[in-house]
């Protein structure tokens, strides 16, 4: 018994060694990597997870993963929205000298189109990238291809978005908002968890709004909901109203953070920003996320209020913007400029 279990782990390892090597020589060719990706994904959805399994789709998803050598699997699936993220952390049978590589990616790219096909009964794209986050080595996420509209909306889900508006609420991740600012040291469930506890609390506080959706978000804490709530908050507001009651969010989020986290949070800080001596702090972010290229302007504002408001209260000095450069205002990149105000 123990002998076949050795030799199925050391042939598992030697597939994962094979595909990655195969990956590797068309990496850099758009169409070829199609091909593996619908090659790879086929054979996992038809022929290692079975359609005539009673058990639940994830259930069986979760067997598989551990069975391929992950240990540490997070999954939020939504089978309505036909989207979901998943959190890997390193697989044992991949040795650590490729799992990083771009032929490791594409592999696991392939292998959670063909389980993303199988637990959302229809073809899926994956997007794989290495997480950022202590908890999870892949971050994985998952969405159903070529959903027709009127579906969509024939299928109320609890918190039903226009069909329009929902690609802007889903680019919000808390790695994307976060790390900016801290690094990977702060597990992302409580950044999460504080996050949400700020922003619901003051929403509650501040906002009066009876909508049966809003109401659902409320009850319902994911990164989709947090960004719908944020939109909600934001609305009809002017920039430095906005960037006025972020800013006293990111100190709450602080006084939270301090509760949760030992130590001081100066060192949780990413490198470029723990000299509190310092004469200004630079934050580069992604090109047009928060603003979801101008359709969200708002939750880029608000967000960039938070961080002014977290270094203000990490250092115990106010701190301001200088400098702003937008991408979505024809400027090259994203990137903040702030100063301590003794030093403007």
């Amino acid at each position: 018994m123990a002998l076949d279990i050795i030799k199925e782990q050391r042939m598992i390892r030697t597939i994962f060694y094979s595909l990655i090597q195969s990956a590797d020589l068309v990496v850099d060719n758009k169409a070829h990597c199609e091909q593996f990706v619908s090659k790879v994904g086929k054979f996992i959805s038809e022929k290692t997870l079975r359609e005539e399994d009673t058990r639940d789709v994830k259930e069986a998803s979760r067997e598989l993963l551990e069975t391929l050598g992950w240990k540490s699997i997070g999954m939020d699936i939504n089978l309505e929205r036909g989207n979901g993220n998943i959190n890997l952390g390193k697989n044992r049978f991949i040795v650590n000298e490729i799992a990083d590589s771009k032929g490791a990616l594409l592999v696991i790219q392939a292998l959670f189109e063909g389980i993303g096909s199988y637990i959302f009964k229809s073809p899926v794209s994956a997007k794989v990238e290495l997480s950022l986050s202590s908890s999870s080595y892949y971050n994985i996420t998952l969405t159903r291809k070529k959903i027709q509209a009127d579906t969509v909306l024939d299928k109320p889900s609890a918190v039903p978005f226009e069909v329009a508006d929902r690609s802007i609420h889903e680019t919000l991740t808390i790695d994307s908002m976060f790390n900016p600012i801290f690094t990977k040291d702060v597990p992302s469930v409580i950044l999460f968890e504080t996050i949400w506890k700020v922003v619901t609390e003051s929403y509650v506080a501040n906002v009066t709004d009876e909508s049966d959706f809003v109401k659902e978000a409320l009850k319902n804490p994911t990164m989709e909901n947090l960004s719908l709530i944020i939109m909600k908050l934001t609305e009809n507001e002017e920039e430095n109203e906005i960037l006025n009651m972020s800013e006293i969010l990111g100190e709450f989020v602080v006084k939270i953070l301090s509760t949760k986290i030992s130590g001081s949070l100066i060192s949780r800080l990413q490198t470029t920003l723990r000299d509190r001596h310092a004469i200004n702090y630079l934050i580069y972010y992604e090109c047009r996320l928060f603003c979801a290229d101008k359709k969200f302007v708002n939750r880029c504002t608000f967000i960039r209020g938070m961080w002014v408001g977290l270094l203000s209260e990490i250092f115990s000095i106010p701190i301001k913007i200088k400098e702003l450069y937008h991408a979505g205002k024809r400027d090259r990149y994203c990137m903040l400029e702030l100063v301590p105000k003794k030093s403007t």
